[in-house]
């Protein structure tokens, strides 16, 4: 669970740097947007090491940011590099997290 964890937060860190990055910090929205979700799905996954189970609402906050992740270039109208970084890795959020919400039961 802390492999998962921690590679959800580096993702929210990464959505959080991804305006400068791509060259979009001056869409105030998109800036605003990247910030609010990124810097919410890295303070989620750090609450969420080492917790397990359909219960724990910090997985669930990541699984919502991981969709709005998937949604952001289509509104935004990012290029194709963004736009298959926000895609790809909201997908992986989404997995990650949703992989730590059913773990395997024995």
């Amino acid at each position: 669970m802390y492999l998962k964890n921690s590679l959800s937060a580096l993702m929210g860190l990464w959505f959080l740097m991804t305006p400068w990055v791509f060259g979009f910090g001056d869409v105030t929205n998109a800036l605003f947007t990247c910030a609010l979700f990124g810097s919410l799905q890295f303070v989620s996954s750090m609450l969420a090491l080492g917790k397990t189970g359909k219960h724990m609402w910090q997985n669930w906050v990541c699984v919502g940011c991981g969709v709005v992740f998937i949604v952001f270039p289509n509104v935004y109208h990012l290029s194709f590099m963004a736009f298959f970084s926000f895609v790809a890795l909201g997908f992986m959020t989404i997995l990650i997290n949703y992989a730590n919400l059913y773990p395997d039961s024995q």
